[in-house]
């Protein structure tokens, strides 16, 4: 659909189609911003990236990042190669808070005969958040995509055909389309999409910390969890009455994420730095049988320990504005708690999903692609929001005496993903199923997307329903619905 104006061009390896004419705007330098411009501009659009930071956040210790979210990355082979440069294929531990050990694997995508979406690339488990985003901005700057550090945008104006981002140093920026990739508290005057849905606290909290390994003094208790860690890296994760600690241990960098109640509620800011020792009564509210190494992991941390609240915003369906020309992306779009382990994930499979669309639309449709880019991914994320919630039920009520008395009982669904989730290309999907959802949108004939688990029935819900499911005591059946078998 998109005219072409000159042939292929190569840059740092990267194969960029031919420009297209489409003008991006993205609103946000964090993980999901970055990558935006990267497939926009690989796809063939011109892309501007504008930061209200001064630079790159160094904030985030690690995040997941499954198959389906690099299935591009052999598209850049620099930047597929500065990914490689440290992988940590994590083992996967469940434990009581006493130490006894109730599961152990490796990840669904690494067990033998599986098939995942990314097969050039050896998924790393984990990866930190700040070496994951200079990675990104290395390419762009490879690439020269521009990005405009200390740049907030103060209004956006949608008309007709393009775009007006207006930023506090009195710039204006006209495009095509501007993509919102700023967070889940960003709002911008202008940047209207679809029904305002308020940020609300989740009643939960997560301590988070990562540090270099060489911090753990040897021969100390905390130095005792490391035996095993010189030929593989481990993800442990303790369970607790309504807790869960998970210790993510390498040969040179560790890290703790304690998810707790929100002790701190009638705190307004969205975090607090905390001592080491101040966490460590929080864990003995939970367990008075902790392991005492793994407290000695917690006081270990040479430096404070940030507690996040965990806030959380209902999904809506729409992510673009009435005209099509706005777009939401990342947690902007949709928020993610820690425990579904696809915030990060389903953030890149956006980018890889919009610029696609983008590319089919060419420049005169550019707002019939932000919505078809919208239908086809609704309701996949939607349901992996969803898992949050029942991973962080399974994990804060394991019934650790049944367990200790029979192993079979140790059903903790935290690590099931399923193979619809980590199997799944983006890009392909975008391709191969634009025609028939734009049908949809503009002609109302029958379309359903396939990129959530086989048999599923999808079922609208919200952070009421699923606290006054808990609440009631009725045990999710999300993972019941449709194949989410590995």
């Amino acid at each position: 659909m998109g005219d072409v104006k000159e042939s292929p061009a190569v840059v740092d390896g990267v194969h960029r189609l031919p420009r297209n004419g489409i003008k991006v705007i993205v609103i946000g330098a964090g993980v999901g911003g970055l990558q935006a411009a990267l497939e926009c501009w690989r796809k063939g659009c011109d892309v501007v990236v504008l930061e209200k930071a001064e630079s790159l956040s160094p904030l985030g210790d690690y995040f997941t990042i499954t198959p389906s979210a690099l299935t591009t990355l052999k598209d850049y082979p620099s930047m597929h190669a500065d990914y490689h440069k440290c992988v940590y294929d994590c083992s996967i531990h469940v434990y009581t808070p006493s130490g006894l050990s109730i599961h152990s694997a490796m990840p669904e995508w690494k067990q033998p005969g599986a098939v995942h979406s990314a097969p050039d690339v050896d998924i790393s488990f984990l990866k930190r958040r700040p070496v994951y985003a200079q990675m990104q901005l290395d390419q762009l700057n490879r690439l020269d995509i521009p990005v405009h550090w200390g740049e907030a945008v103060t209004a956006v104006r949608e008309e007709d055909d393009l775009v007006i981002v207006v930023t506090s140093l009195g710039n204006q920026f006209v495009g095509d389309v501007c993509i919102g990739a700023n967070g889940i508290g960003s709002k911008i005057p202008g940047f209207d999409t679809g029904p305002e849905t308020k940020v609300q606290d989740s009643g939960y909290a997560a301590a988070r910390v990562a540090f270099p390994r060489s911090t753990i003094e040897a021969g100390s208790l905390a130095s005792t969890l490391f035996k095993n860690i010189d030929v593989q890296p481990e993800f442990r994760t303790y369970v607790g009455h309504d807790i869960h600690l998970i210790l993510f241990l390498t040969r040179d960098w560790v890290a703790f994420t304690f998810t707790h109640p929100d002790y701190d509620s009638a705190q307004e800011s969205w975090s607090n730095l905390k001592r080491p020792s101040e966490l460590i009564p929080y864990l003995e509210k939970a367990s008075d049988e902790w392991d005492p190494a793994v407290l000695d992991f917690v006081r270990s941390s040479p430096t404070g320990v940030v507690d996040w609240k965990l806030r959380w915003r209902d999904g809506t369906e729409q992510w673009t504005s009435d005209g099509g020309r706005l777009v939401r992306l990342g947690d902007a779009a949709h928020a993610f708690f820690p425990t579904s382990g696809n915030g990060a994930v389903q953030a890149l499979e956006d980018t890889v999903s919009l610029a696609e669309c983008l590319r089919i639309a060419g420049k005169k449709n550019v707002p019939f692609a932000t919505k078809v880019h919208n239908k086809l991914r609704f309701e996949r994320v939607s349901i992996l929001q969803q898992t949050g919630f029942l991973n962080r039920e399974e994990l804060h009520n394991a019934d650790i005496a049944a367990i200790k008395a029979d192993r079979r009982k140790a059903d903790i669904g935290f690590f099931r993903i399923g193979r619809w989730v980590w199997n799944h290309d983006p890009e392909k999907y975008a391709r191969d199923n634009y025609a028939a959802c734009l049908a949809h949108l503009t002609e109302g004939k029958p379309f359903r997307n396939t990129n959530i688990p086989l048999g599923h029935v999808y079922q609208p819900w919200s952070l009421d329903s699923e606290n006054k499911r808990m609440q009631a005591g009725i045990k999710s059946n999300l993972k019941k619905n449709g194949d989410w078998s590995a």
